[in-house]
This record gives structure tokens, sequence and C-alpha cells, in this order.
């Protein structure tokens, strides 16, 4: 059964990105908010990487914090996919540049999200028993 984000958790991750990097705290749309954690649980998508896809560009785009949309938006992907068994591999520098590209051009879609998650992320390594 997939774990979603609840959004006390969302609002956790928030704050501990605007302490680390910055920024002011603080829900600008809560409606946004919660529209964003509902969308992949809406039964529309056909995989857990199209979910996660669906909640990136929803956190990213509805823009529900005052700061700090882009960085929870990658934050709590990442969380979905681990908690349910997935991880995302990538290089930072390079994930940086490719992202801002996209949002510097007005291109994030879920489609190249989609893209770009399925060529990242793969299942955990089952862990093993002592």
């Amino acid at each position: 059964m997939t774990s979603y984000p609840k959004l006390q958790d969302v609002l956790a991750i928030h704050a501990r990105l605007i302490e680390r990097f910055g920024g002011s705290l603080g829900i600008r749309d809560r409606g946004a908010l919660e529209s964003a954690l509902a969308r992949p649980q809406t039964g529309y998508y056909i995989d857990l990487i199209q979910e996660a896809a669906a909640l990136w560009e929803s956190l990213s785009q509805n823009h529900p914090f005052i700061d700090g949309n882009k960085r929870v938006a990658v934050t709590v992907c990442a969380v979905f996919l681990r908690v349910n068994g997935y991880r995302i591999h990538f290089d930072d520098r390079v994930a940086y540049a490719f992202l801002i590209s996209l949002y510097e051009a007005n291109q994030l879609s879920f489609s190249e999200l989609e893209t770009w998650l399925r060529a990242h992320v793969t299942p955990s390594k089952p862990e093993t028993e002592h």
C-alpha cells in the first residue's frame, strides 16, 4: 500500500529547509498545499513514478509556501519515493542545473519530471537481516 505525505510532515520538511537554507517560513495558500498533496492520490496515475512527478509538479507550481517551494517539492518527492521503496540517484550540481533551466524557461511539466524520474529512480536495495 502506498504511503502518501501528510500535511504535518510537509510542514516539518518546509520548516527544516527554511531553517537550513534561509527564506521566510509560512504557508501562502493552504488550499494549494492540500491540493498538491491530494493530486497523487486521485487514482489517475499508473505508477509511483507518475504519482511522484505529479506531487513534485504540484508542490512546485502551486506555490503553497511563502518561500522554498522548489526545495520542498524536490525533498518531499524524494521522501515520498524513499518511504515507498525507491531512491533518486543524481549528482546535486547536475540535477540543480537541469531543474533551474526548466524553471527559468518556464518549462517544468509533469512529463519532463516523469521522464527525469524514470531515468534517476531505482528500487531501494532490500535491507539484509542481521
